[in-house]
Parts: C-alpha cells; sequence; structure tokens
C-alpha cells in the first residue's frame, strides 16, 4: 500500500465521518423540537471514555411533571433516540431523587439524566443561565 492509497482512505474515513456526524445532529434536532412542544427540555450527557456514551432530553411541564423523554447510547453514527420508559408522569424531582438513591456503580449510568433533571430544576426556578454557564 502505497502513502496516496492511505491518505485516500483517511480521506474517505473523513468523509464518512462528516456525512455521519450530519446525520446524528439532524436526529438530535428532530428530537429536541418534538420534546420541546411538549414542555421545558433540559438536556444531559454522559460521555464514554472507552463505552457508549449517550445524550439524554427529558420534557417537563412548568410545574416539574414529566411529559416525555428520549436518550441516545451507541458509540457509532448509527445510534438513534429512543423513548425513556417509565418517566412520564413523575416529577422531575421524585426522579432525579431515585437516581440519586441508587448505588453508585447504577448511578453513574444514570448520570446524564441528573444532568438533564439539573437543567430542568434550575430552568423552573428562573436560574436557567447560571445552570448553562456552569457546564
Amino acid at each position: 500500500m502505497t502513502l496516496s492509497d492511505c491518505f485516500g482512505i483517511l480521506f474517505l474515513l473523513m468523509i464518512m465521518q462528516l456525512v455521519g456526524t450530519h446525520f446524528q445532529i439532524k436526529k438530535y434536532r428532530k428530537t429536541v423540537s418534538k420534546l420541546h412542544k411538549l414542555g421545558n427540555i433540559g438536556v444531559g450527557g454522559k460521555r464514554g471514555r472507552f463505552g457508549p456514551g449517550s445524550i439524554v432530553i427529558i420534557a417537563c411541564k412548568n410545574d416539574g411533571t414529566i411529559t416525555g423523554g428520549e436518550i441516545m447510547r451507541g458509540i457509532t453514527i448509527f445510534s438513534g433516540f429512543n423513548e425513556i420508559e417509565g418517566i412520564v408522569g413523575k416529577t422531575i424531582y421524585e426522579l432525579k431523587e431515585e437516581y440519586i438513591n441508587l448505588p453508585d456503580n447504577q448511578q453513574k449510568f444514570y448520570q446524564g439524566h441528573i444532568q438533564a433533571l439539573e437543567i430542568l430544576e434550575k430552568r423552573l426556578s428562573g436560574k436557567v443561565e447560571e445552570a448553562i454557564d456552569e457546564k
């Protein structure tokens, strides 16, 4: 394999990454728009160092009642958003308390969820600017 072949393969991989990123951004924007129609939204994330990461989007009413939530989990560009089961109807305060009371090894799994809930708490208390500045 020649040096120009290596550059050609590298260039092709970069183009594939750009195309994949474009489609992930479209999925993200579509999901944010869909959930924003259900109320205030909070977005959280958990980076995977060597494993899968996640992006969590949770929507709630002004009283804190959750109206919807979706999560994108994975390590590839083919990951999509899926509904978070069992959270609709709970309040953001109840759900955060549930997650915080989990053992540490399980709590790490819900780090993105907790982040989204904290953003919603601050948004509902009128401190959204502070929440964004902290991140």
